[in-house]
């Protein structure tokens, strides 16, 4: 029988995929300038009920440094969660994902600024 966190843990991630394949699939426009895009990756501990996740605005691939935060902190972890989404997209992919996680009773801890820190 699946618990609440896992629940939610499903349910999120199947939310952020059905979000990413749906932008994807618009056709591979390129960015503009005036465009704003949202990098969001997140993972959740595998034995702690914590997700971490870090945000990045306009930028180049953080992912990697998202992962070697994670590493070197030492935090065993299921695979990470990765999408660029526009702006609009990004606000409420995270308000859902933010509403399930806190519903589930997930700590939740924002590494952005650590994850900026190229590792």
């Amino acid at each position: 029988m699946l618990t609440a966190k896992t629940k939610a843990f499903c349910s999120a991630a199947l939310f952020l995929g059905a979000l990413c394949c749906t932008a994807s699939a618009s056709g591979g426009k390129v960015r503009t300038d005036a465009e704003t895009t949202v990098q969001f990756c997140w993972a959740s501990g595998k034995f702690d009920g914590t997700i971490y996740f870090a945000e990045a605005v306009n930028r180049e691939d953080r992912s990697g440094s998202f992962a070697t935060l994670l590493e070197i902190s030492g935090i065993d972890h299921h695979p990470i969660n990765c999408s660029v989404l526009d702006e609009k997209a990004y606000r409420r992919a995270r308000s859902e994902l933010m509403d399930a996680w806190s519903a589930a009773e997930f700590e939740v801890i924002n590494t952005t600024f650590m994850s900026d820190l190229d590792y």
